[in-house]
């Protein structure tokens, strides 16, 4: 098992010797001539036809406890292609362009069945394989400075049709506008909130400060009749010098006491 797992990752360290084979009027892209990455990518799809994917479990834990991501990634993918692509029929026409719509010479959509591209440091190449149900894509990149460590991404993926395209990309802005108006429901939801528990706090104080405000029963003080007080004074002076025979002025009452 360990030795077909290594098998699709050392067939294109392999190929990635074989300049020699390749034509001297091949266009060489990264050292490489085209030919030799279209051999790659085939040698891998081929490799991989071999794997059902309960084997691509085990190599999958392989690949992780050895910390090789390209190769997990990979079988991964093909995994979850492998109920989807049917049988192999076989290759497009490297000039060929699958899928797409053609409106008169051009082609809106479609993918070029084999195709080797470079840009900046790196070199993408992607050969489509032909199957029964659903065709595949095998994407491989390179960087172009370090060819001889091999292929830096390994991806395989089904390949879709203009109309499935856009009916994802129709769905999914669908989706993503319902999502928004549903976000927006929501916080204008709590600002509603915000505001009744505004409002209850207002009532509740303003129903307190009434209660503190209410006016309160004002206690009556009983005034004491001075001018009473004054006859009662002199009234009792004028009954002591009487008594007494002494002046009014010789005699001066402080305090009357009344008993009851």
């Amino acid at each position: 098992m360990r030795k077909n797992l290594l098998m699709v990752l050392c067939t294109l360290a392999l190929m990635l010797g074989l300049t020699a084979c390749g034509s001297k009027a091949d266009e060489t892209i990264g050292g490489l001539p085209v030919s030799n990455y279209e051999t790659m990518l085939k040698n891998t799809m081929s490799q991989l036809e071999q794997i059902d994917d309960l084997t691509a479990d085990s190599y999958i834990t392989q690949a992780e406890s050895s910390d090789d991501q390209v190769s997990a990634g990979l079988f991964a993918d093909w995994k979850e292609c492998y109920s989807l692509k049917g049988d192999f029929v076989d290759y497009y026409d490297n000039n060929a362009v699958v899928g797409g719509v053609n409106i008169g010479s051009f082609n809106i959509g479609g993918t070029k069945a084999f195709d080797v591209a470079k840009s900046g440091k790196t070199i993408t190449a992607t050969l489509i394989g032909h199957y029964s149900k659903r065709d595949l894509k095998l994407t491989v990149v390179f960087n172009a400075n370090d060819m001889k460590s091999g292929a830096t991404a390994i991806n395989i993926e089904p390949v879709y049709s203009l109309g499935e395209t856009m009916a994802k990309a129709g769905l999914n802005t669908i989706m993503g506008i319902l999502i928004v108006f549903a976000m927006l429901v929501v916080m204008s939801g709590i600002i509603k909130s915000f505001e009744l528990i505004s409002k209850v706090q207002n009532s509740t104080k303003a129903k307190g400060e009434a209660v503190a405000q209410a006016p309160v029963a004002a206690v009556s003080t009983p005034v004491k009749n001075e001018t009473d007080d004054l006859q009662l004074v002199a009234v009792i002076a004028a009954a002591i010098a009487a008594s007494t025979g002494a002046s009014t002025d010789s005699f001066v009452v402080r305090s009357i006491k009344k008993r009851r």
